[in-house]
């Protein structure tokens, strides 16, 4: 059986792949790894020790900066790679990550959760309260620090995108249309660089479209899986 190795996004942990997990099972034995070191390279290297020797890879914003990260790493242990809602280059708003971070030293880590998860999940979607729901528990599972820890490390990751025409493997790049994070171009300039890529947009989805729209996710990916 084929293994999957799901990366969360920033303040998510497994239940972001919940649905994915459920369904896929017959398919791919799934694990999921939380990074909470300060830098990519930290755990791009804590991912590749617990991962088996050649796996599939997927990741969701935060989770798909790593697994940029860990493919330009150790390419040939990556059999195919999923990814959803991240920025190949350098931070857009460094400085307004950098602003959430001390506002959650000040205490305000509540009040930046909830901003979060305004503009994390498409108010519209068919899910929107429900997928709210999910990143509020997540996010008060992970806490402070551990998004302190995510937010240094993706603020100081490499500007990967001199490197995705190095990408070998089949890759499978899926966005939410209303991703106000990580837009869909985004998406459309790693799918044209990415020699074996496709590209599925979701409509009426935000930044996490595994939770947002998770039938038309694990439908999607389940069509992907089989032909890697």
């Amino acid at each position: 059986m084929k293994n999957l190795v799901l990366l969360p996004a920033m303040l998510c942990d497994e239940e972001l792949y919940a649905d994915q997990i459920g369904r896929l099972g017959g398919l791919v034995e799934s694990s999921v790894a939380i990074a909470t070191k300060t830098s990519m390279a930290e755990n791009a290297a804590a991912v590749l020790r617990s991962a088996p020797a050649r796996f599939i890879l997927a990741g969701t914003s935060y989770g798909a900066s790593l697994a940029l990260e860990i493919v330009a790493t150790a390419p040939a242990r990556v059999a195919g790679l999923w990814l959803m809602g991240c920025n190949p280059g350098l931070p857009g708003d460094a400085l307004g990550a950098t602003r959430l971070s001390e506002r959650v030293r000040a205490g305000e880590f509540d009040t930046v959760v909830e901003e979060l998860a305004r503009r994390t999940i498409y108010a519209h979607g068919p899910h929107a309260s429900a997928a709210g729901a999910v990143f509020r528990r997540m996010a008060h599972r992970m806490g402070a620090e551990v998004f302190l820890n995510q937010n240094q490390s993706l603020l100081g990751r490499r500007d990967l995108r001199s490197q995705l025409s190095d990408i070998e493997c089949p890759t499978f790049v899926l966005w939410g249309r209303q991703d106000e994070f990580a837009r869909v171009a985004h998406g459309s300039f790693m799918a044209s660089r990415i020699r074996q890529a496709s590209f599925l947009v979701l409509d009426d989805c935000g930044h996490l479209p595994t939770i947002e729209k998770p039938a038309a996710v694990t439908d999607a990916v389940r069509a992907w899986l089989k032909a890697v």
